[in-house]
């Protein structure tokens, strides 16, 4: 399992708008619960949704899928993530639709059966539902888990202040008819970001059941898949994530970043205090020993956190990504 914690300087961005009122395009705010000195305190602060994240991560698999030659599905490459939820989208996808149970007696083993041969066509029709996961709810219903999650990107809570401001800009458009007032929330934090990616189980059926025709060649394409899975993250790691950028293209930094590699699960220390990668270290060798599994760490430190013992420090997102590819 490879997992990541990260800090970003993110300045005067509107990457993740809600909803228009009025003439004001809001952006995403969610509450955090905060511990201060007087206590615990509920505050609504600036963010950047996992499902936003999430989108711009599945865009660069199928760039990257595509470039390899691996099978992207019909609507996975207009970057239209529906995945292969219902009967219309099998019929223009060209997928079976899972069988139904006859009367026969050992009807459960039946279902599991060709449920596994759903997920294996579809796997092999479409690499992010690989990757991503995918639910079909028709019936019987049919689904695939994630291989990679992230979470919300919300301010790091540190202290009694969170680094966080949100502020409503004043523009103004022109037209023949006249001018249109508009204004747009814009926010400028210290965000902390989180993900994992379960490389183990990509091209590998989540489904129970006997193996079907199709299996082989998905052992055949795994390292290819696992490695477009890794490159992926590149793109969210450097920033290409959000939206309404062709005219509010944020001021973006890295400060500090740790991920861990595993063979069991773990998810490092949230970036949410300045120790977070040293805390992350004492985890993880404790972990180790729980486990009595393997783990590594990789470090970036723009912003002088403390590190702890035992990781290997990187200078970039680039270093990263070729550590992480075993280069």
């Amino acid at each position: 399992m490879i997992s990541g914690s990260f800090r970003f300087l993110i300045n005067t961005e509107s990457l993740n708008g809600v909803e228009t009122v009025g003439n004001l395009s809001r952006h995403r705010t969610a509450p955090v619960v905060l511990k201060t000195s007087v206590g615990y305190l509920v505050r609504y602060v600036p963010a950047i949704s996992g499902e936003s994240l999430a989108h711009a991560y599945q865009v660069a698999l199928v760039d990257l899928a595509k470039k390899e030659k691996l099978p992207v599905g019909v609507f996975s490459s207009r970057y239209d993530f529906i995945k292969f939820s219902t009967d219309e989208v099998l019929e223009k996808e060209k997928i079976e639709a899972p069988k139904k149970a006859g009367n026969e007696k050992n009807e459960s083993p039946k279902i599991a059966h060709d449920a596994r041969r759903f997920e294996v066509d579809v796997m092999l029709h479409d690499v992010v539902a690989d990757v991503g996961g995918f639910m079909y709810a028709g019936n019987p219903p049919v689904r695939r888990t994630s291989r990679v999650k992230f979470g919300y990107m919300i301010p790091a809570l540190i202290g009694d202040d969170i680094p966080a401001q949100l502020e409503a800009q004043f523009h103004v458009r022109s037209s023949q008819s006249g001018q249109m007032i508009y204004n747009v929330e814009v926010s400028s934090a210290l965000y902390v970001m989180s993900f994992s990616l379960d490389e183990d189980l990509i091209a590998v059926p989540s489904t129970e059941g006997e193996k079907v025709k199709g299996e082989e060649e998905l052992e055949k394409q795994r390292e290819l898949r696992v490695k477009v899975a890794i490159q992926a993250l590149y793109s969210v790691l450097t920033g290409n994530f959000g939206g309404k950028k062709s005219r509010f293209l944020p001021s973006m930094k890295l400060m500090s970043g740790v991920v861990t590699v595993t063979d069991f699960p773990f998810v490092p220390e949230p970036g949410h205090s300045n120790d977070y990668v040293k805390t992350t270290m004492q985890r993880l060798s404790k972990a180790q020993g729980i486990f009595n599994g393997k783990g590594k760490a990789y470090v970036i430190n723009n912003e002088g956190v403390e590190e702890g013992e035992g990781a290997v420090k990187v200078s970039n997102v680039e270093e990263l990504v070729e550590k992480l590819m075993g280069k």
